[in-house]
């Protein structure tokens, strides 16, 4: 069933790729120990839905990761964060959340990545990724 989860998480992450125009990958690939790569996207839809995302893939399969994001809000000179989570799991990792928003505004994704060498076990890396974009 989890791998089953795992591919319909997968297969979404794939069609939020190919239907909208504001995604970006991050080139992580294999700068950093533990990341092999990291995507991030934001998308703004009907009645004001933003729809964001991050997704990792370790450089080790059975590696562990976390990924700690929020839909933030730029006004009055700094950001306000509007929604917040974090998701783990063991191998490739896709967390997605909506929030329904304002137009008028600049908002970010961003997201924080720790790769474990296992759940529970040691740090190998952390960073933090940043994508904008504006709802007109």
């Amino acid at each position: 069933m989890k791998k089953f989860r795992k591919a319909i998480a997968l297969c979404s992450l794939c069609s939020l790729v190919l239907l909208s125009s504001s995604i970006t990958p991050v080139s992580a690939a294999n700068d950093w120990d533990g990341f092999q790569n990291v995507t991030i996207g934001l998308s703004f839809g009907t009645l004001g839905r933003a729809d964001f995302y991050t997704s990792v893939i370790p450089s080790v399969g059975t590696y562990y990761s976390t990924i700690t994001m929020k839909l933030q809000r730029y006004s009055g000179g700094s950001w306000h964060t509007l929604a917040s989570g974090t998701h783990g799991e063991t191998g490739s990792n896709l967390f997605s959340s909506s929030y329904y928003v304002t137009k008028g505004y600049t908002y970010r994704v961003h997201s924080t990545v720790t790769i474990y060498k296992s759940k529970g076990g040691a740090k190998i890396n952390s960073d933090t990724f940043t994508y904008k974009n504006s709802y007109k």
